[in-house]
């Protein structure tokens, strides 16, 4: 088994299990729901031809009516919804539907949207918090701004009455609202964001194709899915995934490609379990998580579990819903320096593990932020390396391969995870907001160029000098990220053997300069290899 195919198995795996989970917790599963449902998985078994996300806006710029589907827990989902908007041809007049607000609360939105009444107000208006079981007001805030910053009407389209109603009731409320504002403004395009089962053509779009027939109109209409588990798998099975933007799935059918569908499900279980935010979940379940990845991570890379899961056994996770663990790094003999550097991290919104401590932090319950911490934890158990203070030079490269590491491991779990690029960093170092950020994104640069040949090496002992505790820990993190994604892609790529990477976990890098001779082996041996550029 190769590399990739491994990974497609774990990708399999967790997409099983987790299935089932959230099958257990769907409330209003009956038949009717699940035949409405498997007419979309039909339809999503198979696809025409991948295409890129150009392919895609000029499709979109062709309809009258683009139906975009929606994972309502995932930020991303909505993310896709929002570039779309802003990356139309703006040739036309824009109208948005949104599922997010019911049809009778038409009144609330318009007044939100032209700076009649605020946010709080807004949203006890349209009776969030009674309806909506998750609080993912955050993720869609920028849809509004967006619609207010270019003054787009919005159409509430949802539909909850006194009585549990169907889907198909809810795609005709919807599909009467959508019709009349159609009508109403005659040239215009509409685009829609409801859950992912709505959109599909025999569903809402057939609605309101039903509707505007009987006005006596008739418009040209795109669905536009997202992360169709088969569809992810299909590609993921021919090494195609991670390079794929968007897939044709037939004339008037497209889904785009941005998150495995096993991080998707988890942003839905992390709500279930979290409440009305996902740092509310019980800390148990959070330390039960965080294992599962190590353990993961450790198969992968045919690690002693045994020992792993006895050092598990004596390791606590903490999330900023319990800081209690502050209280007790005294009596574990750290300094007030140490435990304010700690303390700095956390308040910077930092995911953190802590060796001397046994513990790790998540500063927040992303399946990225968890894999990665997890992978820290691994390699540390693997490899027997200590926390203790270094040369200068010998900590710099040690902390950025640590960083490459762990990023790693996180994309065994999600493979689609990004990190800021070259190209990236070139415009942070001319438009960063701050004057930090401007000044990482410069020492990045120059590492980077000495990397390639183009700076004398002898100029690196001006990055070390020049970095204090923030830029240096900035600095390795950014490079560290860099070298690990090009880990994972040569992996997947076959010009890194799984055994080598099994064997730089193992390694704890303790004799003086074996963290540069390595970092420098890494990077000039995957100097060519090109990193897909995601959207």
């Amino acid at each position: 088994m190769t590399a990739r195919e491994e990974i497609d198995r774990i990708q399999r795996r967790l997409f099983a299990r987790q299935k089932r989970l959230i099958a257990a917790s769907v409330h209003g599963s009956n038949a009717d729901f699940r035949a409405y449902e498997a007419r979309v998985q039909k339809r999503v078994r198979t696809f025409n031809r991948e295409a890129t996300y150009g392919e895609l806006l000029h499709a979109v710029s062709t309809a009258d009516l683009v139906y975009v589907g929606d994972y309502h827990t995932l930020k991303q989902a909505q993310r896709s919804f929002l570039k779309l908007v802003q990356r139309r041809w703006p040739n036309r007049p824009l109208l948005l539907a949104l599922e997010f607000v019911q049809g009778r609360h038409q009144a609330a939105l318009d007044d939100y949207l032209s700076s009649k009444i605020g946010e709080e107000t807004f949203l006890a208006r349209i009776e969030y918090r009674r309806h909506l079981r998750f609080d993912v007001w955050p993720h869609f805030r920028t849809i509004f701004e967006e619609a207010r910053k270019q003054k787009l009407k919005a159409i509430a389209i949802d539909l909850i009455g006194t009585r549990s109603t169907t889907l198909a009731e809810r795609d005709t409320y919807a599909a009467r609202r959508i019709a009349a504002a159609m009508e109403a403004n005659p040239g215009a395009q509409l685009f829609c964001l409801a859950g992912q089962l709505h959109i599909a053509p025999p569903h809402l779009p057939a609605a309101v194709s039903r509707e505007l027939a009987k006005r006596g109109h008739s418009l040209p209409s795109l669905s536009v899915y997202q992360n169709c588990e088969a569809i992810w798998f299909s590609l993921q099975a021919s090494g195609r995934a991670l390079e794929t933007e968007a897939v044709l799935v037939r004339p008037g059918e497209w889904c785009l490609l941005n998150t495995p569908p096993v991080v998707a499900q988890q942003s839905y279980l992390d709500w279930i379990d979290g409440g009305e935010s996902p740092l509310d979940g019980d800390s148990d379940r959070v330390e039960r998580r965080f294992k599962e990845l190590a353990l993961l991570v450790a198969k992968f890379l045919d690690l002693d579990s045994k020992k792993l899961r006895h050092e598990l056994a004596h390791f606590s996770v903490f999330t900023a819903g319990d800081l209690s663990f502050l209280r007790t790094l005294p009596s574990r003999g750290f300094s007030k320096t140490e435990i304010k550097q700690i303390e700095r991290q956390i308040l910077s919104r930092e995911s953190y593990f802590i060796p001397r401590a046994k513990a790790a932090y998540l500063a927040n319950l992303s399946v990225n932020h968890a894999a990665e911490e997890a992978s820290h934890f691994l390699r540390h158990i693997a490899s027997g390396a200590g926390d203790e203070a270094r040369p200068l030079l010998d900590g710099f490269y040690s902390r950025a391969l640590e960083e490459a590491f762990a990023f790693f491991g996180s994309k065994i779990v999600n493979p689609r995870r990004k990190c800021a690029q070259e190209i990236d960093w070139l415009r942070l170092a001319h438009r960063a907001p701050d004057a930090f950020t401007r000044d990482v994104a410069r020492m990045v640069l120059r590492h980077l160029r000495i990397e390639r040949g183009e700076t004398r090496r002898s100029a690196l002992r001006d990055i070390y000098a020049s970095a204090g505790p923030e830029l240096f820990n900035a600095v390795t993190h950014a490079l560290g990220y860099l070298l690990g994604e090009k880990l994972y892609y040569a992996l997947a790529a076959g010009r890194i053997a799984k055994s080598e990477l099994r064997e730089l976990f193992l390694d704890p890098l303790e004799d003086e300069g074996a963290p540069l001779l390595v970092y420098l082996d890494l990077t000039t041996r995957l100097r060519d290899l090109v990193v897909p550029r995601q959207n």
